[in-house]
């Protein structure tokens, strides 16, 4: 067999700039806010959070990130917005919020003592989530560190749904209610935050002085609801590397968990679940070439996965794509993955490049 005469190998994801404004007007126009809060941990949910950024820098009121080095990251590229910490400050990472002029988030009591003076800070309150957060029982504790510790500086107050995802959820009024009762107790001119990208979506409440979104500025909805008004960002896209004939019987991949129903012609893709395919979507994910879509057969591996062509032969290097608009969007691997669209972004790794667009 002759080889190809290009080697094609890898992946690309194509982040286009434009979606990301029209996603991020379309949000602010939904709430009815101009401050936002864009959320680009976890590498901007997989679409790469130095270029999101450096392409917000001058739409978005600031950046938040999970951690600490996720916030040095940033700063080191050049990014001066504030950057909103949610993670817990502990003594390893306290001294570098100055250093880097990092906002912490102060979700414990003792935090008050552990940040260094002129450290900027949000509070964190728990109303629902039980993750972190200090508790509305300890609102005057808190008032009386914010007195005692005034070398350092409030500049927020938040706190986090745990059901928006859910359009119907009762729960999200109470947690509301409740935050605006704990928010009513603190200065007016500390301002608030409480509203994800799903609870933009999905609910007409008093978002408060800032929305805070993240998935929604990628172009997805979180929950199963994909309201119209968001574009999927990001196009991820491959080439198929190896065509070959495969026979009525033949078993394909580990495991043989797939067997060809009739003689036909298999393409090998050079992506597999170290560049972010789930192995649960083996013999479950199709894949668009050209106008038409075709199945993933057999298991997943680290490096390839197999597409049965059926009777269609294509060229060596044909465009296959994987994800986006043109072919099944993140919210539809999340569905058959029984996950979430989350996940499914934030599963690309750096093995795939990524390449950003304004068109």
């Amino acid at each position: 067999m002759t080889p190809p005469e290009t080697e094609y190998s890898g992946s690309e994801a194509t982040i286009n700039l434009n979606s990301l404004n029209k996603n991020l007007e379309f949000l602010k126009q939904k709430s009815g806010k101009e401050n936002v809060i864009a959320v680009v941990k976890a590498n901007a949910y997989g679409h790469g959070a130095l270029s999101i950024s450096k392409h917000l820098e001058e739409k978005v009121s600031q950046l938040a990130v999970a951690s600490v080095d996720e916030g040095i990251q940033l700063r080191k590229a050049g990014i001066e917005l504030p950057i909103l910490v949610f993670g817990v400050p502990s003594h390893a990472n306290a001294a570098a919020y100055s250093r880097y002029r990092l906002t912490a988030t102060v979700s414990h009591l003792g935090h008050f003592s552990l940040l260094p003076a002129g450290t900027g800070y949000h509070l964190n309150f728990d109303t629902g989530m039980r993750r972190v957060g200090l508790f509305p029982s300890q609102v005057e504790e808190v008032l009386q560190a914010m007195q005692k510790h005034k070398d350092i500086d409030c500049r927020g107050i938040y706190s986090h749904y745990a059901t928006a995802d859910d359009p119907g959820s009762e729960y999200v009024q109470t947690q509301h209610e409740l935050f605006t009762e704990i928010r009513a107790q603190f200065p007016t001119e500390i301002p608030a935050h409480m509203s994800n990208s799903a609870a933009v979506l999905h609910y007409d409440v008093d978002h408060f002085e800032w929305i805070r979104v993240g998935i929604g500025l990628m172009g997805y909805a979180p929950g199963k609801t994909q309201p119209d008004g968001l574009i999927p960002a990001l196009n991820w896209t491959t080439h198929a590397v190896m065509i070959r004939k495969i026979n009525t019987g033949d078993r394909v991949s580990y495991g043989g968990t797939w067997r060809a129903p009739y003689a036909g012609y298999l393409a090998t893709l050079p992506v597999g679940y170290a560049d972010g395919i789930p192995r649960v979507l083996s013999n479950r994910l199709h894949v668009k070439i050209g106008e038409k879509m075709f199945p993933v057969v057999g298991n997943v591996t680290m490096d390839y996965c197999m597409v049965f062509l059926g009777e269609k032969r294509i060229k060596t290097g044909s465009v296959v794509h994987l994800m986006g608009r043109h072919g099944w969007p993140a919210n539809t691997w999340a569905e058959l993955a029984n996950s979430i669209t989350h996940e499914i972004l934030c599963r690309l790794t750096p093995r795939v490049r990524r390449r950003y667009q304004s068109v």
